[in-house]
């Protein structure tokens, strides 16, 4: 697999999205690269953050940034989201698609296609830094001072998911056909977690993100860089075998002080937490609290993967029947591939007691405004795994405006996919609290929980563990892509016995599998193309 456009051709990559303004609405021109190859800093700036939400030069398909696979198999947000749901306790998928099964069975090999186009996406956003660095080096003006804060933020992202998904890999912050060199997890953690400090202005660079929410939507700012220090403390033991609990609480109440919100306020039938997974969640309330969307538009960003994938892939036609629950998902687009596994919804109803019903239904059962399942007949266990109705399925995102309005296009959806938002410091705080304090919170922690559970109309808490942290996690935050870091973090991923979930391991009722898969392979692909790399331990 090779990227498509790559430097010195990524002059004409940056050029092939046109956009009207810096990114705060992705209007998308198809510029032909063969026909206009000037350089344009807004045009490559926008294509860098495009990256998060786009797989192409025109969107949703046709001339893919990635060779060698189908594009719509090569979004960020689709292979996040594969990557960190499907190998976990929260959802799997009925689909036999190479690469599908593998996940969820937790037996992929360096030969993952999905896990590939995952390295080369993530390598083609710092590719894309990189020449907007390089392009910009020297400049004065505050404006391109921003952009290069942002540039480096937008790759340190890049450079966390890398090292999350594959630990060992090359930073590489120039532009230059030479080999890199491998570096190592623990040496990774380090450059991010120095560029993040860099950029809030806590060293002698002229290069500082804009103040808090002061920048566009959609645009990264302090407090973005802020929570994604609070993320790389939180997992500082699982990346570098050193534990930055105090570092994480630290961070996660500068977030949580900083002009972003929980979002507390609900639209109609809609709750404060549905808003913020809606087609509208850019202007209805929910952007005070997300931080760093991956911005979509259904006229102007298309794509078959990101948000629409998401809602896509766990419906099927069924859930919009007016005989069959008649619950609108926005888009004609219904795949019904990703379901539910029971310990999922055992979060919910641990009684296995979920009645037949809509999102609406179950939250009102559940008492809990995250319980958003569709359980129309639809059996609670995944007894047949190509079966889309064995197994509950989870409608948390949706492309329905909630001031009434119409979707801006048919089947592509306006919903931002939230890379960042607030909760999550809500939770990095109680947990890194509870890691200090003998694994329980503390008053401290217990008021960030309970604030997560008012906002959700949830029972409020007296005490809370570090095994009622973990499924805290899951209730907030399952299907936004970070399930697996979580079930690694508290030692119920790979290498353990203690805590199973259907077809973990390839059996129906879950059974180990090893702790090597605790990373994914550097691709095979990488390893031939840079004699410079090493395979991850248990993949050689």
């Amino acid at each position: 697999m090779k990227l498509r456009n790559i430097i010195p051709a990524v002059a004409m990559a940056c050029l092939t999205l046109g956009f009207s303004s810096c990114v705060g609405d992705l209007d998308v021109d198809n510029i032909n690269p063969q026909q206009d190859a000037n350089y344009s800093q807004d045009a490559l700036f926008n294509k860098m953050y495009a990256n998060l939400s786009l797989t192409g030069q025109k969107g949703p398909d046709g001339s893919g940034d990635l060779d060698d696979i189908d594009e719509g198999f090569s979004g960020l947000i689709r292979n996040l989201w594969n990557a960190n749901e499907l190998s976990t306790d929260e959802a799997k998928c009925i689909w036999g698609d190479p690469g599908i099964p593998e996940f969820n069975h937790n037996s992929w090999s360096d030969a993952h296609p999905l896990m590939q186009a995952m390295y080369y996406r993530l390598f083609f956003g710092v590719t894309l830094a990189n020449y907007f660095l390089q392009e910009t080096e020297g400049a004065d003006d505050a404006n391109t001072l921003t952009m290069r804060a942002e540039a480096r933020f937008i790759r340190a992202l890049h450079y966390y998911y890398l090292m999350d998904l594959y630990a060992n890999v090359p930073i590489i912050t120039t532009m230059s056909k030479d080999l890199a060199t491998q570096s190592s997890r623990a040496e990774v953690f380090s450059f991010i977690e120095s560029e993040l400090k860099d950029i809030i202005g806590e060293g002698n660079s002229t290069e500082v993100l804009a103040d808090s929410k002061s920048n566009t939507y959609g645009r990264a700012d302090k407090t973005a860089a802020e929570m994604l220090l609070a993320r790389l403390y939180l997992n500082a033991e699982v990346y570098t075998g050193t534990a930055r609990w105090a570092d994480a609480q630290t961070r996660a109440n500068n977030v949580i002080n900083s002009q972003y919100k929980l979002n507390t306020t609900g639209a109609g039938k809609y709750s404060a937490f549905q808003l913020l997974f809606m087609g509208d969640n850019d202007t209805n309330g929910a952007q005070n609290e997300i931080i760093l969307p991956a911005l979509y538009d259904g006229e102007q960003t298309q794509s078959w993967g990101g948000t629409l994938f998401v809602i896509a892939s766990t419906a099927n036609s069924k859930v919009t029947d007016p005989a069959l629950g008649n619950y609108p998902l926005g888009t004609g687009q219904a795949w019904g591939g990703n379901h539910c596994t029971k310990q999922f919804v055992q979060k919910f109803f641990p009684n296995d007691d979920a009645p037949q019903g809509n999102p609406f239904d179950l939250t009102a059962a559940a008492g809990d405004d995250r319980a958003l399942f569709y359980t129309l007949n639809h059996e609670l266990e995944i007894s047949d795994e190509g079966d889309f109705e064995k197994g509950h399925t989870y409608l948390k995102f949706l492309n329905v405006h909630s001031d009434g309005s119409a979707p801006h296009h048919a089947d592509y959806v306006d919903t931002d996919f939230p890379l960042l938002r607030v909760a999550e410091a809500y939770l990095t705080f109680a947990e890194a609290d509870a890691r200090q304090n003998g694994n329980n919170c503390t008053a401290a922690g217990l008021e960030k929980i309970n604030a997560l559970r008012t906002r959700a109309h949830a029972n409020t808490v007296s005490s809370f563990s570090l095994d009622n942290i973990c499924d805290e996690w899951s209730r907030e935050f399952a299907y936004e892509g970070m399930r697996r870091v979580v079930l690694i973090r508290h030692n119920k991923f790979g290498g353990q016995s203690n805590y199973k979930w259907e077809w973990m391991g390839g059996t129906a009722a879950g059974s180990s599998f090893d702790a090597h898969f605790n990373i994914y392979a550097i691709p095979v692909s990488a390893l031939n193309a840079n004699e410079n790399l090493k395979q991850n331990p248990g993949y050689e």
